[in-house]
Parts: structure tokens; sequence; C-alpha cells
């Protein structure tokens, strides 16, 4: 991707798939009642990721990427809308998953292990579809948004991250300076965008 914000974001997808795969590993040893020793911390890892960076990557698509998408591309606004509504729904399958790891303990761990399993399996299954179809659109969005559009997302994201920060909130997730989105001008006197860009 040429659009240095949505090569983040691209990038905290493949993170995603990584650990929905080590979480559904996790969750079916631990169903089966033979976990590897660093199974357990396994699944709170994920449950860590998935409150940090999943939902702050759900912030920066609806408070950044998609409305800028939305208005490059009105035809696309019925879509964006949709994915953004299984937002939530993955919030709240996340917290399930939360909610079987804190039972992953003592007599308690074969069937806690069964329900993790059978809420990391439905949660895998969502964020498959999901993904697909935001893959889809920053295949789109990759052609649709200007240099300036990219510009102003990768400062948005890094505002968003500079904020955790300041409150002891979680890192990581492949941060970018927005300056690494520089070259954004040329795309957009590529397009006729001119140096105008969006007010704010």
């Amino acid at each position: 991707m040429d659009l240095a914000s949505l090569a983040q974001l691209d990038r905290s997808h493949r993170r995603h798939d990584d650990v929905m795969a080590g979480l559904l590993e996790a969750a079916r040893r631990l169903a089966a009642g033979r976990p590897d020793d660093g199974d357990i911390q396994r699944v709170h890892e994920a449950v860590a990721y998935f409150e940090r960076a999943v939902t702050r990557h759900f912030l920066d698509e609806e408070g950044s990427v998609f409305p800028r998408l939305s208005t490059r591309r009105p035809d696309l606004a019925a879509e964006l809308a949709a994915i953004s509504a299984e937002h939530p729904t993955q919030i709240a399958m996340q917290g399930e998953i939360a909610a079987c790891a804190r039972e992953l303990h003592g007599d308690a761990r074969p069937s806690a292990g069964k329900s993790l399993l059978d809420a990391a399996t439905k949660l895998a299954e969502l964020h498959a579809s999901h993904v697909a179809r935001e893959d889809a659109l920053f295949r789109i969005a990759n052609e649709a948004l200007t240099g300036q559009d990219d510009l102003e997302i990768s400062t948005e994201m890094e505002t968003r991250r500079d904020r955790e920060d300041e409150s002891g909130g979680g890192g990581g997730g492949g941060r970018r300076r927005a300056s690494t989105a520089g070259g954004g001008n040329s795309r957009d006197s590529q397009r006729g965008g001119g140096g105008g860009g969006r007010g704010g």
C-alpha cells in the first residue's frame, strides 16, 4: 500500500490475525485438557491486545478513515456503515473471551476452556469475514484518498496513541509518526488535489 496510514492499519489487521490464531490454538488445547505451559498467559495477552489495540484500531477506522473515504466515494457509504456496525459486536465478543479467561484456573479450567473455545471460534469467524471486507475497502481507499487525507489520518492516529501514552494506556501496535506519510502532497498533485487539503 502506498498510503502510510493504510499500511499501518493493514499491519494491524495482520497482527490481529496472528493473535486470533494463537488464541484459537491455546483455546483448543485448554478445551481438550492438554494445555501448554504458556497457554493461559497467551489467552490473557490476547485479551489485553483486544482491549488496547483493537478498540483503538476501530477508532482509527471510524474516526479517521471511513469519514474521508465516504466523502471521496459516496457510493461506499452503506458498506462503511455496515462494517462500522459490526465493531460493537466484536467488542462484546471480546468481552466474552475476557470473562472466560478469568475462569481459567483450578478445577474450572476444563469447562472454562470449552467456553473459551466456543467464544474464540465465533469471534475468529466474524473477524475473518470482517477483515476481508475491510482489506477490500482499504485497496479502494488507497486509490481514492489523497496524500493530504493520508497525512491527516496519520496525525489523528498518532494523537490517539500519544493520549494513551500520557494516560498510561497501551502502546505498540505498529506505531508510526505522522511524518512517515511524507510525500503525500505529490499524491495530491497527481490527482489534482493541489495543496488545499481538507480543513480539519
